[in-house]
């Protein structure tokens, strides 16, 4: 659209131009009428082709110029000062948008367009490209080694502590999270542990020595410091590597990213087989578990949710379970076996299952045995299940029934500070 006033042309500026993912950017424009107001727009496409858009306007000073890491927005899809709000606070152009997770299947680049308006002119678009597999990252595909998992490590250097990443429930594997820890000086290795063939279709029976196969490979490894391995796992993933870590004391450190104090009933039960039947099994033998037995109100409550195409969220019923006392000791994870630091990840809008509590009750137990390792669990307001790295589209909306938890500014804060809490921990134990 031509400028009426050929005498006003915006500038906008986006820096840098081509970041890390995980790498907050700047963003300022200039040349505008004092006091102007100005609408600047972002856009993307995930990778199931869903158009992505977030605004917000924006009123210059006397010198006409607007610094977004500085100033509130007038009105827009965000309402804080923040640089990257108009990243995080991108919604779907979908009729459910607020029931929609960006998706982000793979560690190719993610390009962000950026233009500027104001009455009558739009400005030429801005292309940014956030990357996960940086330069200086290579990836290798492990197969045939007892397990199936994807390394992304340092290309020089080393021997760098290794890291294994394990998923949860959705199985998708942690790749993106992993080519930004291997961009920060760490061998990163996502795990798969279910859902493709040879391995359990299910999250059921899933046996500990396929975690401690891959745990000795990784140690074998020339670019890893073998004394220096961490798990880090999401949900179901972080009960798995907090249950694995205090198994067998080559794990050094664990992170646990909305985790379970217990072991529980596996997911995945069909109907012709709906035996109930532990997550885990150590020496062939099921490991004790929680059993989920949802209540016939719970079971009208999915119906329910499900007849309107919402989703279910599964927070009541996991507290259901804990009033099945009998269960409760022997299903819970010993952490205290545990030979290192331990950081615990929460929301504490987690509808996915009560995630803040069971950190305190980890906590509570390690403070009980006396622990003698690092041991920290930080807690979000406003965050729910779906904490990770940062700086992505999370329109979680309380208002529509989801499953996960938390708004968009609580889970876009929670997803930026605990992943700098990462960074910080795994520095901080290996300096």
């Amino acid at each position: 659209m031509k400028n009426p006033d050929p005498n006003q042309h915006i500038e906008m500026r986006v820096e840098p131009l081509q970041a890390q993912a995980d790498q907050k950017i700047d963003i300022q424009l200039s040349r505008l009428a004092p006091y102007q107001e100005v609408t600047v727009t972002a856009s993307t496409r995930d990778d199931s082709g869903m158009l992505w858009r977030s605004t917000a306007t924006f009123q210059a000073n006397a010198q006409g110029i607007v610094q977004l890491a500085n100033q509130r927005p007038l009105r827009g899809t965000y309402q804080q000062r923040d640089p990257m709000g108009l990243i995080w606070s991108m919604y779907p152009s979908n009729d459910k948008q607020d029931l929609t997770l960006f998706a982000k299947k793979d560690v190719e680049p993610l390009y962000i367009y950026f233009k500027a308006e104001i009455a009558g002119y739009t400005s030429d678009e801005i292309r940014h490209k956030r990357m996960f597999l940086g330069q200086g990252v290579r990836r290798e595909r492990v197969e045939g080694e007892g397990f199936i998992g994807t390394l992304y490590a340092p290309e020089v250097g080393g021997p760098y502590p290794g890291i294994i990443l394990l998923s949860g429930s959705s199985g998708v594997s942690k790749d993106q999270e992993a080519a930004l820890l291997a961009a920060h000086g760490y061998n990163a290795l996502t795990l798969t542990y279910f859902g493709v063939s040879p391995l359990p279709i299910s999250l059921q029976e899933i046996p500990l020595e396929y975690f401690k196969r891959a745990i000795d490979w990784l140690r074998s490894r020339s670019s890893v410091q073998p004394t220096q391995i961490v798990l880090l796992g999401l949900s179901k993933g972080a009960e798995a590597a907090l249950l694995v870590a205090a198994t067998y004391p080559e794990v050094k450190a664990v992170i646990a990213y909305a985790p379970s104090a217990f072991v529980h009933q596996g997911l995945g039960a069909t109907a012709e087989d709906s035996r109930e039947r532990s997550s885990w099994t150590y020496r062939g033998k099921q490991l004790p578990f929680l059993p989920y037995r949802p209540t016939a109100a719970f079971q009208e409550y999915i119906t329910k949710q499900r007849q309107a195409g919402l989703p279910v969220a599964f927070r009541r019923a996991y507290m259901e379970s804990l009033q099945n006392q009998p269960y409760l000791l022997p299903a819970t994870i010993a952490v205290e076996k545990i030979r290192g630091p331990i950081l615990i990840l929460s929301g504490q809008d987690d509808q996915m299952w009560p995630s803040t509590l069971f950190g305190e009750m980890i906590d509570e137990r390690l403070t009980k045995y006396q622990y003698p390792y690092l041991h920290q669990h930080i807690s979000y307001a406003d965050a729910g299940h779906k904490i990770g790295y940062p700086y992505m589209p999370t329109t979680i909306d309380q208002a529509r029934g989801n499953a996960y938890g938390g708004t968009p500014a609580g889970n876009a804060y929670a997803t930026e500070q605990s992943w700098q809490a990462v960074l910080t921990f795994l520095k901080l134990i290996f300096s």
